[in-house]
């Protein structure tokens, strides 16, 4: 997918004390309509990665859908751990959608964005805002390679989720078993509580519209599958695009003919979320 020049160089910017002290990194695309906001947390396994590590995949849902696009710095492990990098990034929901308002644009439509352990962030933020009965925050998801559960898992939907035990040990590239021990090692994570893994909730029926990808050769494959299951289930919109042999977050890889395909229709993704 090529860039368009109608997108302004990005803005570096940090949000105040009262939430979090992040920096962000904002994609203002030229418009003479009020867009919708795109809040953006990048991968990394909570562990790594930062403004720049996806500054690109920003730069194209804030040119191609088009939306106000807030890419959000959070804070990493062992520093801090998951609840605490939970809480500051539902802290940054209100600051971007106050700094959209202020820039001219409609928060009314917010949606989190993210790849692997950024799409984990936006379900878990979401889960936090569902229990405490704010429905109107967040209007949509759209998660690239979610990770969402974790292969402790036994419970009623067991026979959907067996992508740990296929590709868990079997030797593909970017996430294994081994890898995800090692990195859930540092943030002190609950395999049985809903607000760590929000796929554990008894209730998905107040969840906002999700666009969805995953991938065969993923450990997480069937996180993303179970996900738009049981939205559907519940009656809630949801749209699934799977990719056959290929890993967990390939379309980090530009030189993967597919991976900006999977932009593309990513794109288009986000596009369904905010008209659902």
């Amino acid at each position: 997918m090529v860039l368009t020049d109608r997108i302004a160089p990005p803005g570096d910017e940090k949000t105040d004390s009262e939430h979090g002290d992040l920096a962000v990194r904002i994609y203002q695309p030229a418009s003479e309509k009020r867009l919708p906001l795109m809040i953006y947390f990048h991968g990394g396994g909570y562990i790594a990665g930062n403004l720049d590590t996806e500054d690109a995949h920003c730069r194209i849902f804030a040119a191609k859908v088009p939306c106000l696009v807030i890419s959000v710095n959070y804070p990493k492990a062992p520093r801090v751990k998951i609840d605490g990098i939970i809480e500051v990034g539902a802290l940054s929901v209100p600051w971007c959608r106050d700094r959209a308002k202020g820039l001219g644009h409609d928060p009314s439509k917010t949606i989190l964005c993210g790849g692997s352990a950024g799409a984990f962030l936006a379900t878990q933020i979401v889960y936090r805002f569902m229990c405490e009965g704010d429905y109107t925050s967040v209007t949509g998801c759209v998660l690239l390679c979610p990770v969402i559960l974790n292969w402790e898992y036994q419970g009623k939907y067991k026979h959907m989720y067996t992508s740990w035990e296929d590709n868990g040990n079997s030797g593909v590239p970017v996430f294994g078993l081994e890898l995800a021990k090692f990195i859930w090692s540092h943030y002190d994570i609950d395999f049985n509580n809903p607000r760590h893994f929000p796929l554990l909730a008894d209730d998905l029926s107040k969840f906002p519209p999700c666009y969805i990808v995953t991938a065969e050769k993923d450990c997480a494959r069937d996180d993303g599958i179970l996900l738009d299951h049981r939205l559907k289930e519940s009656g809630i919109k949801s749209r699934l695009d799977h990719y056959e042999g290929l890993p967990h977050y390939f379309h980090v890889f530009p030189s993967l003919g597919l991976a900006h395909e999977m932009m593309a229709k990513a794109v288009d993704g986000a596009k369904f979320v905010l008209e659902a």
